[in-house]
């Protein structure tokens, strides 16, 4: 078969496919639609069927349902119509009740009103009376002070006055009475401590005494220093910021000696010893190194500072001690007040102040911890201006110690009030140590001498009109005239005074100069 007829036997076949289905579309329509109808009119009429169903019988069971409640109403009401019967029965029996009281109230109230009225005439009548009464009273009163010369209120507070103060006096008379035993027993159970503390403490060390002064003996030396041609004197107060002065052998027997002062104790040492060394060596080459002679004491100084404040911390067996706190401890070995030496005071109060504590029931480890370091602000105070006392409890804070240990420092020469046990504890054994025989040398003879200096050296500025020394010599409190002291020299007079005590006066530790300058004016009219 051609191609041509393959296609026009296509063709026809796809017409007559297309006819075909255009048939079946109109027929199939209407045949659905008729039985569509069919179908939904049987659904109707059985729907229909069941509807009456259920309605005759949704009749039937209502009707059976209503004559059931009707019944139950009934019932209902009948109970209702009984009990409202019996409530009745029960109000006519409490009116019955009611009104024999009713009667008796009405004839008490008809009691009461004469009782009422008598009360009133009464009452007027007392305060008629008591009228009277006052009215007499302030007439005899007024004859009283007529015929006495005197006032009646005056009298009344005079003798108030009489009254309360016997009462006073006589309190007072045995507040001071019950002071007096309190103070009486507190000072006997207070030597009982103490005697009982300073029986278990025996010292086994000796107080050494701190050295200044570094001997020449060599004469050559002697001249090199007499005209202080090398400059080494000059270089050692600027290398360590102390004062070094040379002073010639009073007599043959007697040596050339450099004189030390001033300055932190430990580089004050560390000097003297590199002087001592240096001076017995050659000047021209040794003298010039005189820096590392220095450096080299002072790190063994350092090092032996640092030892000495951890066999103290072991001797007493504290811990958690900064080793700052350590060094400035063993520091106080170079240091003097009263000519006692710091680092064995501070120890002796740290044993002295724990025995004090264990026997009044205080922690003796917080007590031995502040004598210890109570007094580590003497290290610095040459530089620092202030109470080592306040030094002390900065310091302590600085390096971790706790704010209870830290005040309690502040407060043992009063610079902070702080009344607690481990306060006076501290203060107890500062005072023990101190005054013990042989701690201090010549202590009161020393003391009233420095006053005299101190007295002199300020007496001898011109316009100074009243001056105070305070705090064991540590304050002074001048007060200048306001015509001879002009405000803008104030300062200048301060720091006068302060270099004439420098320079005049031996004393521990530093002093405080304060002027006061006062104008006054007055007129009378």
């Amino acid at each position: 078969m051609s191609t041509f007829e393959n296609l026009l036997f296509f063709a026809g076949a796809l017409v007559v496919g297309y006819i075909c289905f255009l048939v079946i579309l109109k027929i199939l329509p209407a045949r659905l639609t008729a039985s569509n109808h069919t179908q939904k009119a049987e659904v109707i009429a059985e729907a229909k069927k069941q509807a009456d169903f259920i309605l005759a019988e949704a009749r039937s069971t209502n009707t059976a349902k209503s004559q059931m409640l009707l019944e139950e109403l009934d019932e209902t009401l009948a109970d209702r119509q009984e009990d409202l019967k019996l409530t009745e029965e029960n109000l006519n029996a409490m009116e019955t009740q009611i009104e024999p009281v009713t009667t008796r109230i009405q004839k008490l109230e008809n009691d009461l009103k004469p009782i009422e009225q008598h009360m009133e005439f009464a009452q007027n009548t007392y305060i008629e009376k008591q009228d009277r009464v006052q009215a007499s009273d302030e007439k005899l009163r007024a004859e009283l002070e007529r015929t006495s010369r005197t006032d009646s209120k005056l009298l009344l507070k005079n003798l108030t006055d009489t009254i309360v103060e016997a009462r006073q006096l006589e309190a007072q008379k045995l507040l001071k009475l019950a002071t007096e035993e309190l103070n009486s027993g507190a000072k006997r159970v207070a030597a009982r401590f103490l005697s009982r503390s300073m029986s278990r403490y025996t010292p086994e060390f000796p107080w050494p005494k701190m050295t200044n002064a570094v001997e020449v003996e060599d004469r050559r030396v002697f001249d090199i220093l007499a005209d202080d041609s090398t400059g080494l004197l000059a270089r050692v107060k600027e290398l360590v910021g102390i004062e070094a002065e040379f002073h010639p052998a009073r007599d043959v027997e007697s040596p050339a000696i450099i004189k030390l002062a001033g300055g932190m104790g430990v580089e004050r040492e560390a000097a003297r010893l590199a002087l001592t060394e240096i001076v017995k060596l050659n000047p021209q080459s040794a003298w010039p190194k005189i820096a590392e002679f220095y450096q080299k004491q002072r790190a063994i100084l350092d090092q032996q500072a640092l030892k000495m404040g951890r066999m103290a911390i072991l001797e007493l067996r504290l811990d958690d001690i900064n080793v700052e706190i350590q060094k400035l401890i063993g520091y106080l070995n170079w240091r003097t007040s009263y000519r006692q030496n710091q680092y064995l005071h501070s120890f002796e109060v740290a044993m002295l102040a724990g025995l004090v504590a264990e026997e009044l029931g205080v922690d003796p480890t917080a007590a031995k911890r502040c004598g210890l370091l109570h007094d580590i602000g003497k290290v610095l105070d040459y530089r620092i201006e202030g109470s080592h006392a306040v030094i002390s409890g900065d310091y302590a804070d600085r390096f971790g110690e706790s704010r209870y240990i830290c005040d309690t420092l502040m407060s043992h020469h009063n610079d902070l009030v702080l009344e607690t046990p481990l306060a006076h504890v501290l203060k107890t054994a500062d005072t023990l140590s101190g005054a013990r025989p042989g701690a201090r040398v010549n202590l009161e003879e020393g003391y009233q001498d420095r006053l005299r200096d101190i007295d002199d050296v300020v007496r001898g500025f011109p316009g100074i009109t009243k001056s105070a020394i305070m705090n064991g010599g540590r304050e002074i409190h001048i007060e200048v005239h306001h015509k001879r002291v002009r405000e803008d020299e104030i300062e200048t007079m301060t720091a006068a005074i302060a270099r004439k005590l420098e320079t005049d006066v031996a004393f521990p530790g530093q002093i405080k100069v304060m002027i006061t300058r006062r104008f006054e004016s007055s007129t009378v009219a």
